[in-house]
């Protein structure tokens, strides 16, 4: 993950460097079969846990990225077509360890080898790099910020679930209420009670 955020700092290190990088942003392999589902019931708690929510789980994974991968799933009860997050396990675990040896290496860069460049008259320093980074990792790992976030979007935009028209939350300058954006905007509805740190649910919204 430090390497995709150094990928997009084309000022840090030479062209060669950047682009064998940048291979990181998209070439993650995914975990398939008994391993995916094995991922799945370590993200929701238990098997148990998984089974209480989920009628049916696709094992191979719709997309996957460093953090984690998305399954289509459908959810007891509704029957509802449902995209899956689930995280990686024990990222918590290896980001406490590797960024404290990290930002250390980093404090050792600057003493020794100077600072990285000045970028808009900003000296910049590989230790504030790399905390700067750790803030951004550790936020990403919280996928509750993630549901949140969609919540909140789906709510001033008044879009509900399916697509519908709500009112938004959202109002204009003088404290008018603005129409709601579903005609031409689409988003997936997010289930924040089934969502969790380790995992997303959201509806299912399949694209071109």
């Amino acid at each position: 993950k430090m390497g995709q955020i150094i990928s997009c700092r084309e000022n840090l290190l030479p062209d060669e460097w950047i682009k064998a990088l940048e291979r990181l942003q998209d070439r993650v392999p995914a975990k398939s079969g008994n391993e995916a589902m094995e991922l799945a019931y370590a993200a929701m708690g238990s098997r148990k846990n998984f089974e209480d929510v989920f009628a049916d789980f696709d094992s191979v994974p719709l997309a996957a990225a460093s953090l984690g991968q998305v399954h289509l799933a459908k959810l007891k009860g509704s029957n509802e077509s449902v995209a899956v997050k689930i995280q990686r396990p024990k990222l918590r675990q290896i980001y406490d360890q590797d960024l404290v040896m990290m930002k250390k290496i980093a404090g050792i860069m600057d003493k020794f080898g100077g600072k990285t460049s000045r970028v808009g008259g900003v000296e910049q320093s590989w230790f504030q790099i790399f905390s700067d980074a750790e803030l951004i990792l550790y936020r990403e790992i919280d996928y509750r910020d993630e549901a949140e976030n969609g919540i909140r979007f789906m709510q001033d935009f008044g879009i509900g679930k399916g697509g519908q028209s709500v009112e938004p939350t959202a109002k204009s300058r003088d404290n008018q209420t603005l129409p709601s954006a579903a005609p031409w905007l689409r988003a997936p509805y997010v289930y924040g009670n089934l969502s969790s740190e380790q995992v997303l649910v959201m509806e299912y919204v399949p694209s071109i």
